[in-house]
């Protein structure tokens, strides 16, 4: 018995040695949260948003919320409001992202983030991360690129038809809340605005308008 427990602990001694840095790393799922709580309001006040308000109200109050966080609140911005590249003009440095997609999607298809005015992150739609989009464009948005200067280069590239299709899908939802309100905004019917306590606590709420006013607020706490 003593030579087998010996013999056991040799191989498994074995098996440790011979592990490597080339190894697959070990992916761990994100952890499910331990307590969730749902909430809905449809008069009253909910995070300083006030139902009955106009979307431009509702945004202003949102904007003074958010000011109490280190880390700025995501507020997206939902639905289909840019259906073509003209519809962007004057409106870009008002989001912190856009996408660019065929119909259906390919991996060729862009996502551009946005960062102190500049673009400081590229992928493609599969999630590799790339310095320039779309690659083999000469007028390609690139790392660093003045995000005032991102209209005029996707006009060149819209023309250019190598690329043309890859505006089929133009998606532009993630809204800079520190920068001014968007007319567009009045378009959509539901915007997810969603921030953190603290590390372990987390805001998700669903703010849905009909007819030009705020008419619910759904919430969902949880807590990790």
């Amino acid at each position: 018995m003593k030579y087998i427990q010996i013999l056991a602990l040799f191989l498994c001694l074995l098996i440790a040695c011979g592990k490597t840095g080339s190894e697959p790393e070990i992916i761990i799922e994100p952890p499910y949260p331990i307590e969730v709580r749902l909430d809905s309001i449809q008069e009253g006040e909910m995070y300083n948003a006030k139902i009955g308000d106009p979307p431009e109200k509702v945004y202003a109050d949102l904007q003074f919320f958010a000011r109490g966080f280190t880390q700025k609140p995501y507020l997206g911005i939902v639905g289909g409001l840019n259906g073509r590249i003209e519809d962007l003009e004057g409106r870009i440095p008002l989001y912190n992202s856009l996408i660019f997609d065929r119909k259906p999607s390919a991996s060729a298809g862009g996502q551009i983030y946005f960062a102190d005015g500049t673009v400081n992150a590229i992928y493609n739609r599969l999630g590799k991360k790339l310095t320039a989009w779309p690659e083999g464009s000469p007028s390609a948005l690139r790392i660093g690129d003045r995000i005032t200067d991102i209209y005029g280069k996707l006009i060149t590239i819209r023309a250019d038809r190598r690329f043309s299709n890859l505006f089929d899908y133009i998606g532009m939802y993630e809204k800079n809340i520190e920068t001014a309100y968007d007319p567009f905004q009045e378009r959509s019917d539901r915007w997810d605005f969603n921030f953190s306590i603290d590390s372990k606590q987390h805001i998700r709420l669903n703010l849905v308008f009909e007819d030009g006013k705020l008419v619910k607020i759904r919430s969902t706490y949880e807590r990790y």
